[in-house]
Order: structure tokens, then C-alpha cells, then sequence
């Protein structure tokens, strides 16, 4: 039986977080990550047989990988991860508990695998929330994407079908995101547009664009950042 717990971070005060390595107590099994959080357990259990199929999945990758989180109250390491890209939480795992772990701003960076996250705004229906960012690469310009995925309902089988369609996990777009010198987050509708608020190297940057032939996906932007973050 997998219990959902739902964590909330507790106040923000601390002088220097502490970094708890594989080897301390409890790491490697998510001990110390809730240790410093107040953890609210749901009362609602899963069992597999309560579950309808679905199709596709939620997760940028399904295994749990080795992670580490940055939070306000320390630094904790080696804890089995992945993210939820359809509840936009990363869950982790003590033991067999399932834990998450809700974009908050006291979550200031989580690694899995070779993905680095952020938490920071984003809007939904005219509604600001947090969320997790993929973090591209940083600099004086920080280059996010926001992963995206829709749930279709399962459908009912129609005329002469003996068997209907099971839920779906469809992958969506990328939305992509940069940040200025920790400015705001804004919303990257071109390439061009961003090159225009840059407040240097925009001639370079459009000779790079034009040479590498940069378009608006994940790896042309983590290379268009990596590029203006390196010049002078």
C-alpha cells in the first residue's frame, strides 16, 4: 500500500544549511528531508486494485533516480526522486513511503540525475502559482522550461466496440521562461524577442542564432544561454 504524504516546510529561519551526505544517518532514504519538514499524512491510502489504468505517464522519467534538495532548513543528499509533471511535485521515497515534495520557495534547487530544478512563478487560467522549472543554464540570463502534460479522460466504448479507451497521459509543448540578473520570470515567445530586452551582445547573439541555427526547443535555448552567459 502506497501512502501519499504531503509535506510543508516549516519556518525559514537558519544560519548555514547542513550538508548530510549518503553516509550520515538516515541519508540515502529521505530520513533527514522530512526530519525537517512538518509532515501531514493523507487519509487517503492507494491500493493498486482502486487504481483504473492509464495510459502514458505523469513522470519525466519513471524510475526513482539519486537526487539532492537545497531547502531553507539544509542540504540533503542521495534520496531516491522523480518528478510529477502532471502534479507538478517531486515525490521521493523513505523506505516504501512515497513522500512529496510541493514547489515551494523554500525549495531553492532539486537535482535528479542530471536535471537541476527551480521553484518560481508561473500562470495558470489568469492565476499565479509556483512551480518546478528545469533550470537550462544560468547566468546573467537564467533559461527555464516548464514541462507539460494533459490526462484524457478514459472514454466509454462507442457503437460496435467491445472495449472503450483507457485514460491517457499526453506529452505537451515546452514552455520556456528567462530570468534577467534575477529579475522576473517572463514567458519566451521568440527567440528574437528575448534578444531585443538583452541589454548587451544582441549583434553577436543574432549571428550566433543565425549560425547555429537556434529555434526555440530545450537544447538550441540551453545553448543560446550557455553562449551570452560566457561573453564579457
Amino acid at each position: 500500500m502506497l501512502k501519499i504524504i504531503s509535506l510543508l516546510l516549516l519556518s525559514t529561519t537558519i544560519a548555514y544549511p547542513q550538508a548530510l551526505s549518503a553516509n550520515s544517518a538516515g541519508a540515502g532514504t529521505g530520513l533527514n528531508l522530512p526530519d525537517q519538514m512538518l509532515i501531514l499524512e493523507s487519509k487517503k491510502s492507494i491500493k493498486s486494485g482502486d487504481v483504473e489504468p492509464i495510459d502514458g505517464t505523469p513522470y519525466l522519467s519513471d524510475e526513482f533516480q539519486p537526487g539532492n534538495v537545497v531547502t531553507t532548513k539544509g542540504v540533503f543528499t542521495a534520496i531516491p526522486m522523480r518528478y510529477n509533471i502532471g502534479e507538478d511535485y517531486i515525490e521521493f521515497k523513505q523506505k516504501d513511503i512515497t513522500y512529496i515534495l510541493d514547489p515551494s520557495s523554500k525549495v531553492k534547487k532539486v537535482s535528479i540525475s542530471d536535471k537541476n530544478f527551480m521553484v518560481d512563478d508561473y500562470t495558470v487560467k489568469g492565476k499565479t502559482r509556483k512551480g518546478f522549472y528545469i533550470l537550462l543554464d544560468s547566468g546573467k540570463i537564467t533559461v527555464l522550461v516548464k514541462k507539460k502534460v494533459l490526462l484524457h479522460p478514459a472514454q466509454p466504448p462507442k457503437a460496435l466496440e467491445s472495449d472503450g479507451h483507457h485514460a491517457k497521459y499526453e506529452k505537451l509543448s515546452d514552455d520556456f521562461a528567462y530570468k534577467l540578473n534575477g529579475g522576473p520570470i517572463t514567458d519566451i515567445s521568440s527567440i528574437k524577442k528575448m534578444i531585443e530586452v538583452l541589454p548587451d551582445h544582441q549583434e553577436e547573439l543574432k549571428k550566433f542564432v543565425s549560425k547555429e541555427r537556434i529555434s526555440k526547443n530545450q537544447t538550441d535555448l540551453a545553448k543560446l544561454a550557455h553562449y551570452y552567459n560566457q561573453l564579457q
